[in-house]
């Protein structure tokens, strides 16, 4: 028994699963009344020690000129220590783009873009979205890549293919957002149980109703050990899920960075307090 106990005491202080980074698409727009500004939010979860990256699109990329009220809200933002994406449409890099005109984009195109954010907001990197899984269209993100790893060498490079990309692409980011889908896609999906290498993975997550549901898909991310999250409950149905911070915000905040057991020392923990359990039965019954 004493062997177990010790046991017990080892597991409740064993190492703690490391944060989760947040990865907020923040498709709004930083209204100058605080009252309004959800990027005001977004600095307030940095401030609280929360690893937050926030991605900016100002007009589906970087628009035709630097906005002061981005400027101040990312200057802010990154002071709390945030970090800020910039957003940058890629096309699917050799297919038809699902909103724009012309449908195709060329790298130096890509590149150009994401030099904007660069140019006019001092970014901490870059979200490819619309990126190709494909081993045709590799070529393309592999030029993307290079060229901005060479000009930007501190850079976090973010792609979002929203599913699980061919051989080859894990290498091109340092982030891969490889599930973008609902809550029910997630929770009885295949994402979670093909994971190969989770820590360099993410996952956006809409639809998620309640914060009892956030706090089952924040739990299966960490105990996956994924590196990235974010989970709302803004709906396709909305248009656009990504417009508006979720409703339980702080509460995302909170189950980010709160301790969670390693799964080995969770389910040992678990088991062992099930046997104090039996064992003070037994000695009741005796």
């Amino acid at each position: 028994m004493k062997t177990l106990i010790a046991a017990l005491a080892l597991a409740s202080t064993a190492p703690i699963a490391s944060a989760i980074e947040i990865i907020v698409p923040a498709y709004f727009y930083p209204s100058w009344m605080p009252e309004h500004n959800e990027w005001h939010q977004l600095t307030w979860a940095a401030q609280q020690g929360a690893d937050v990256a926030a991605i900016m699109n100002p007009g589906n990329g970087p628009g035709a000129a630097s906005n002061s009220d981005y400027v101040t809200s990312v200057s802010a933002f990154r002071a709390a220590g945030g970090k800020v994406l910039g957003y940058v449409y890629t096309c699917y890099g050799i297919n038809l783009c699902t909103s724009e005109v012309p449908a195709t984009r060329s790298t130096s195109e890509v590149v150009a873009d994401a030099q904007k954010y660069a140019n006019w907001y001092g970014v901490d990197g870059v979200f490819l979205d619309e990126m190709a899984t494909q081993p045709s269209a590799l070529p393309f993100y592999q030029t993307v890549s290079d060229s901005l790893r060479a000009a930007h060498p501190g850079w976090d490079i973010v792609g979002n293919p929203g599913v699980t990309p061919m051989a080859g692409y894990a290498a091109l980011a340092d982030t891969m957002m490889s599930f973008e889908g609902s809550y029910a896609s997630f929770i009885n999906g295949p994402f979670l149980s093909g994971l190969t290498n989770a820590a360099a993975t993410g996952a956006i997550v809409h639809s998620v109703a309640t914060v009892e549901q956030m706090h089952e898909v924040m739990d299966l991310a960490r105990q996956a050990g994924l590196g990235a999250i974010y989970i709302t409950d803004g709906t396709m149905a909305s248009g656009n899920p990504y417009l508006h911070l979720p409703s339980y915000w702080a509460a995302e905040v909170a189950a980010a960075t709160a301790p969670v057991p390693e799964p080995a020392q969770a389910a040992l923990l678990a088991a062992g307090l099930g046997v104090l359990a039996l064992a003070r039965r037994r000695r009741r019954v005796a």
